[in-house]
């Protein structure tokens, strides 16, 4: 099979787009080959459809039916860059509306073009659904943390230094958070002291697990467990192994009212690959 594609580059959490139509039964399959070393090589892919919402220019539907902000993000970019379709332009930036698996409304993204393959994207994400406290015993030691919930993926926030619990932490939240409607579950290792973030995530339909380079949901879920923490607004940058990724958050009232994820993103190679 021939596919054209488009590979992305948001904060190093390498993301694969493919252009041509394929029936959704075999995105998982098609994202284990692509993923591979043997192949193009990536955390994740996403696949392009048309819209279904009127108003929007395109729809992304990640390859587990997740959501993802660093997605979003880049797919907003390659959607200026290609031109797809005319945008309001504010202020020097480019207005998108895509969709996204997982999420039932439009997601507007500010995009500001700095190269011809390089933007700074701004998108508003929909608001987490829950946060709460979570505890696991692994190897005999007890993690606390808190779980945010948003549509389609959830993270735990868990303190951390340099010396990670590793894989089997997260393969044993799986199993114990199995009856939770999730396509994808992170753990976000943040080191307070450093400030620094390490992404660990599983996602169901595929399999896999992988120590991402920047997570944009989970930088989100990061936000939302410092607003909350400290009733306040955010706007903060979080370190990451790929570099940083910004969270905006809005509180009001001691609620949180609005996120925003904000960061560079390049467009790296783009052609037609075999699978």
């Amino acid at each position: 099979m021939k596919l054209n594609f488009v590979k992305v580059n948001p904060t190093e959490n390498m993301t694969i787009f493919i252009l041509d139509p394929l029936p959704r039964s075999i995105y998982p399959e098609v994202a284990n080959k692509l993923m591979n070393y043997n192949n193009l090589h990536a955390e994740q892919v996403g696949f392009i459809e048309r819209p279904n919402l009127p108003g929007s220019c395109s729809r992304l539907h990640m390859m587990g039916g997740e959501f993802c902000g660093n997605a979003s993000r880049a797919f907003a970019a390659v959607m200026v860059q290609k031109g797809y379709s005319s945008f309001e332009l504010k202020e020097g930036k480019h207005i998108v509306p895509i969709e996204s698996s997982a999420v039932e409304q439009i997601l507007y993204s500010e995009v500001k073009q700095i190269t011809n393959n390089t933007f700074e994207v701004k998108v508003k994400i929909p608001l987490h659904k829950s946060i709460n406290p979570i505890e696991i015993n692994y190897n005999g030691v007890d993690y606390s943390g808190l779980l945010v919930e948003f549509d389609g993926i959830s993270h735990v926030v868990i303190s951390a230094g340099n010396d990670l619990p590793g894989e089997g932490l997260l393969l044993k939240l799986v199993k114990e958070l199995s009856p939770l409607p999730y396509s994808a579950l992170g753990i976000m290792f943040y080191n307070e002291e450093e400030d620094f973030m390490t992404p660990l995530v599983y996602v169901k339909s595929t399999g896999s697990l992988i120590w991402e380079r920047g997570c944009g949901t989970g930088t989100a879920a990061l936000g939302v467990v410092l607003s909350s923490k400290f009733r306040s607004s955010i706007d903060k940058k979080v370190k990451q192994p790929g570099g940083n990724i910004d969270v905006l958050t809005t509180v009001k009232n001691g609620l949180i009212e609005d996120i925003y994820l904000k960061g560079n993103v390049s467009i790296v190679a783009e052609g037609e690959v075999y699978i």
